[in-house]
C-alpha cells in the first residue's frame, strides 16, 4: 500500500505541474501574439499560487503597462515575490529598480545584492550590468578585474553591450592584459548586432589600424551605420573625416552637417569643432563671435579644448563683441533651439 500510495503521490504532483505549465506556457503565446488581457487571466492564478514564473511576468506587465495600467510599486511587488524564489530574471528587475529607482526607494546597496544573485546564476543582463557598476565604481569599490570578469561571462552568452564595454577594456588594458586584435573581434561582434557603440569602436579601430588593417572606407561605413542610430561620437567622427579628408574628399559642408547633428545633442567636442570652424574660415565665413560663443558652451560642457579656444579667441575681441559672444551663448543653451540661434545671429551679420 505505501509502494501504491507513493505511484499515486508522484502522478498527482506531475500532473498538477504539467497543468501549471500548460497555463504558463498559454500565457506566453498570448503575450507574444500582443494578446495581455488573455495572458494575465494565465498568469495571475498561477502568481496568486506562488508561481515564480509569472509572479517575474506579471511584475513585468506592471512595469510596461501591458493589459494593466502601469504600476511601478505593484511591478517591484511581484518581482520580490519571484526574487524571493530565486528566479534569475526577477532579481535582474528588481535590482534595476533600486538603481533607478522606480516603484521603491533608490538604494545602490540592495540594487548591487540582487544584481549579485542574479549574475551568480547566469543571468546575461544581471552580469552586464553588475560588470557596469564596478567600472564606475558604483555602489561598490571600482574594480577594473571585477568589471572585465562580468563583462566576459555576459559577452560569453552574447550579451552586445558587455562586449562592447569588454572590447573597450582590452583596447586600454583596464582589469585585463590589452589585446588590441580581440577587442576588435569584440566590437565587430557587437556592432552587428547594431549595437551604436561597437560600431563606433569598429569604426574608431579601422581608422586607426587599431588591432585591424587600417581601412577608411570600413570606418566610415560604421561610422554611418552608428550615426544613423543618433550616436553623437560617430556623428562628430564623421565630421572629422570630411573635414580632413580621410578616405573621403575632403568637404567642408558635410564636416558641418555631422558636426552640426551632434553639437546639438550637447557634444562638446563637436561644438568646439564648429567654433574652430568659425575661426579659420573653413567652408564659412569667419566669425570669431560666433567661434567664442560655440567655446564658451563646449567649455560649459566641461570640454577643456572648448576653455582654451575661448581664451585664445577672447584676446581678439573687443568688449562690445565678448558682450555678444556671452548673449550668444546663453541664446543657445537650449539645445533644441542651439543651431537656430547660431542661425539668426549669422543672417543679422550677413544682412
Amino acid at each position: 500500500m505505501l509502494k501504491f500510495a507513493t505511484v499515486v503521490l508522484a502522478i498527482l504532483i506531475t500532473s498538477a505541474g504539467a497543468a501549471a505549465h500548460a497555463g504558463y506556457d498559454e500565457g506566453i503565446n498570448a503575450a507574444d501574439h500582443g494578446d495581455f488581457t488573455t495572458a494575465l487571466k494565465e498568469w495571475r492564478p498561477l502568481a496568486d499560487k506562488g508561481d515564480a514564473r509569472a509572479q517575474f511576468r506579471m511584475g513585468l506587465a506592471y512595469d510596461e503597462g501591458q493589459g494593466v495600467p502601469a504600476d511601478s510599486a505593484e511591478a517591484v511587488r511581484r518581482y520580490r515575490l519571484a526574487a524571493e524564489q530565486n528566479n534569475a530574471d526577477a532579481q535582474n528587475n528588481l535590482a534595476y529598480a533600486y538603481s533607478a529607482g522606480e516603484g521603491v526607494e533608490k538604494n545602490d546597496e540592495e540594487a548591487l545584492r540582487w544584481y549579485e544573485r542574479s549574475a551568480t546564476q547566469g543571468q546575461v543582463w544581471a552580469q552586464y550590468n553588475l560588470g557596469v557598476r564596478y567600472e564606475i565604481g558604483r555602489g561598490v569599490k571600482q574594480n577594473y578585474e571585477q568589471a572585465a570578469r562580468w563583462y566576459q561571462l555576459s559577452a560569453q552568452q552574447g550579451h552586445p553591450l558587455a562586449m562592447a564595454n569588454l572590447g573597450l577594456m582590452l583596447t586600454e588594458g583596464s582589469g585585463v592584459k590589452k589585446d588590441l586584435p580581440l577587442a576588435a573581434q569584440l566590437f565587430r561582434l557587437s556592432a552587428e548586432q547594431d549595437v551604436d557603440i561597437g560600431q563606433h569602436n569598429l569604426a574608431l579601430a579601422y581608422r586607426l589600424g587599431r588591432g585591424i588593417e587600417q581601412d577608411f572606407d570600413q570606418a566610415h561605413f560604421w561610422y554611418l551605420k552608428a550615426a544613423a542610430q543618433g550616436y553623437a561620437p560617430s556623428e562628430h567622427n564623421l565630421g572629422a573625416m570630411y573635414e580632413r579628408g580621410l578616405g573621403v574628399g575632403k568637404d567642408y559642408d558635410s564636416a558641418m552637417k555631422w558636426y552640426r547633428m551632434a553639437a546639438q545633442r550637447g557634444f562638446a567636442l563637436s561644438q568646439n569643432a564648429i567654433g574652430l570652424m568659425y575661426v579659420r574660415g573653413l567652408g564659412v565665413p569667419v566669425n570669431k563671435v560666433a567661434a567664442g560663443a560655440l567655446f564658451m558652451l563646449a567649455a560649459n560642457n566641461g570640454n577643456s579644448l572648448g576653455a582654451q579656444n575661448l581664451q585664445r579667441v577672447q584676446q581678439d575681441l573687443s568688449p562690445q563683441d565678448l558682450k555678444r559672444v556671452q548673449a550668444l551663448a546663453e541664446a543657445m543653451i537650449d539645445l533644441d533651439q542651439m543651431l537656430n540661434e547660431l542661425d539668426e545671429y549669422l543672417k543679422t551679420i550677413s544682412a
